[in-house]
């Protein structure tokens, strides 16, 4: 997630601290996504943690590149620095994701994580760590886990709710979608393929498949200038960043006031999968 580009008043967990889990299950539910399931190990974890829905997202530790995980254990506060103490050579990856679906497995917790799987449009090779850890990932590796609450934050909101995403923040959108159902809301999503699509709780989106070598978001800039959008409406947008730079103008445009556009930039073109999937 691009911290410099995020305009959202986000919802903090009660409590949080960098904990251990482990993979528990790797599939593939789609051809641009790579789906892994971690599980708490019962160090404290099962205690602090509370489901927020909505976007629900951590910073996920992954092991260094000579295979170490040594982890900055501690409360929230000061993760960072306690993270750079550590040697830079088994120092962790660092990346943010969305919980796509949290549950109960006895009194551990499952948390299902959906990685982009980006490939070079010159060599056909996954690009970005994370995507290439989550295809090779089995079950029983170690992970590190710091739960960062959820950024979709429209709990004053009485109107209609407009969500506007590409494929990295559509499993955050699986979860917004479930915590609103039966509320009206709308869903402009744009993924890679025809095959990336998925079913949504309790909502009909308008799914628009990209084209070979076209830029992420320009289906769905498309689509929305052409869209009557009430100025009644609360907007939320993530993605690539030019691209949700680019959605906020036209929700502005249509009249919707500055607070009731919320954002976040999930990736940059050029720097695939390196901020957020």
């Amino acid at each position: 997630m691009a911290q410099q580009l995020a305009a959202t008043r986000p919802v903090a967990p009660r409590r949080a601290a960098v904990r251990t889990f482990a993979v528990a299950d790797v599939s593939r539910p789609s051809p641009g996504f790579a789906r892994v399931t971690l599980l708490s190990t019962g160090d404290g974890f099962e205690e602090e943690f509370e489901p927020l829905g909505h976007d629900h997202w951590f910073r996920l530790f992954l092991p260094a590149p000579d295979g170490s995980l040594d982890l900055p254990f501690g409360p929230a506060e000061g993760w960072y620095s306690r993270l750079l103490a550590i040697d830079e050579e088994r120092r962790p990856v660092v990346r943010n994701y969305t919980m796509r679906e949290v549950r109960r497995a006895g009194r551990a917790w499952e948390v299902d994580v959906d990685f982009v799987v980006h490939r070079s449009p010159t060599t056909g090779e996954v690009e970005g760590r994370a995507a290439r850890w989550a295809l090779a990932a089995r079950p029983g590796d170690p992970v590190g886990l710091l739960d960062q609450g959820r950024l979709f934050n429209m709990d004053d909101h009485t109107g209609p709710v407009l969500v506007v995403a590409d494929e990295s923040g559509l499993p955050g959108v699986e979860g917004i979608a479930r915590s609103l159902a039966g509320a009206p809301a709308e869903y402009v999503l744009e993924v890679p393929a025809a095959a990336d699509r998925r079913p949504l709780a309790d909502a009909d989106p308008v799914w628009l498949v990209r084209g070979p070598g076209e830029d992420a978001g320009g289906r769905a800039l498309e689509h929305l200038r052409s869209a009557a959008i009430a100025p009644a409406t609360g907007v939320y947008i993530v993605g690539e960043a030019s691209f949700v730079l680019a959605a906020r103008a036209i929700a502005l445009k249509a009249g919707v006031p500055k607070g009731r556009v919320q954002f976040c930039a999930y990736w940059r073109l050029g720097r695939r999968a390196q901020d957020r999937d």
